[in-house]
């Protein structure tokens, strides 16, 4: 075998080699805990279990992340945040990664 071959069957294999770590998925799903900004008042942050509608209003982004962390951990779920509901940031992951 050839250095070439050699090359070509090591590229071969690499290419197909599973990810180091698995994606991470861009957005909630039913039952994870989601912040989010009310659109007119963007010191106002809303909490919610997707898809219900908001369940507590908090006034700060750090009081927002925190409770969004700590109801994710109590329900096993992962937490979520969003600023347009088009764009979301995983903030906690508490799912079972078999959970899917």
């Amino acid at each position: 075998m050839s250095a070439h071959d050699r090359r070509i069957s090591v590229e071969h294999d690499i290419s197909n080699r599973a990810p180091a770590r698995p994606n991470r998925r861009s957005a909630p799903r039913p039952g994870d805990v989601l912040a989010s900004e009310r659109t007119a008042r963007a010191d106002v942050y809303e909490i919610s279990v997707v898809p219900a509608v908001a369940q507590v209003v908090v006034q700060r982004y750090p009081e927002a992340i925190t409770k969004v962390r700590e109801l994710s951990r109590q329900r096993g779920v992962d937490g979520w945040y969003t600023a347009d509901q088009t764009h979301y940031a995983q903030v906690a992951t508490y799912r079972p990664p078999c959970d899917d």
